[in-house]
Parts: C-alpha cells; sequence; structure tokens
C-alpha cells in the first residue's frame, strides 16, 4: 500500500496561509466599515486586537502541521514516502514564512485610514 498522507501534506501549509491572507482582509474590511477601529480594549483597537487573533491562529496551524510533518514516520526503504515527507515539510516551512510576511505589519501600522 503506498501512502498517501504525504502527498496531501505538501499543499495543506499554503491552504492555510491562504485562509489567513483571505480572513486578514475580510477582518479590516469588515472591522473598518464597522468602526471597530474606535472601539479600544486593553490598549488596542478592537480591529488590530481581531486581526492579531486570526494572525496568531493561522501561525499555531501551521507549527502544528510543520510539527506533525517532522514526525512522520520515515521508512528507509520507501524512497517516495521520504521525498513526499521532505516536500511536505519544505512546503509548511515555506507557507509559515509567508503567513509571518503577511501578518508581520499587524502591530504597527493603522489598520483604518
Amino acid at each position: 500500500m503506498k501512502p498517501r498522507l504525504p502527498l496531501l501534506l505538501i499543499p495543506a501549509g499554503f491552504v492555510i496561509w491562504a485562509s489567513a491572507f483571505t480572513l486578514l482582509y475580510a477582518v479590516l474590511s469588515l472591522g473598518c466599515v464597522a468602526g471597530w477601529q474606535s472601539e479600544v480594549i486593553a490598549g488596542m483597537t478592537l480591529v488590530r486586537l481581531v486581526l492579531l487573533a486570526v494572525w496568531l491562529v493561522h501561525l499555531a496551524a501551521l507549527i502544528v502541521l510543520l510539527i506533525y510533518c517532522v514526525q512522520l514516520r520515515h521508512r528507509s526503504a520507501d524512497r517516495t514516502f521520504g521525498f513526499l515527507r521532505r516536500a511536505a515539510i519544505g512546503s509548511t516551512v515555506a507557507a509559515l514564512a509567508a503567513t509571518v510576511w503577511t501578518g508581520v505589519a499587524i502591530p504597527a501600522v493603522t489598520p483604518c485610514l
């Protein structure tokens, strides 16, 4: 029986990144329209707080996915499985870097102009 799980794990990280990207823009748009920038909670505006929460949840999901990919049992006899596992790890690391880059400006810039 050929393992299929690593093949599905290769795009999983970028599916999570796409979810983060879409939700961040949706929350930003809805928050600015709804006036969340005028609500202050714990020293931060509500829109920034929700954006940070969305971003951190996606970062946590990517870290869990990376840990899962790394812990997949490597079968030395099956070179295809090893290649797919390494590709899944690399793809997840790239998606994690892209997600960090996407949200790194959230604490620094004004969300609503």
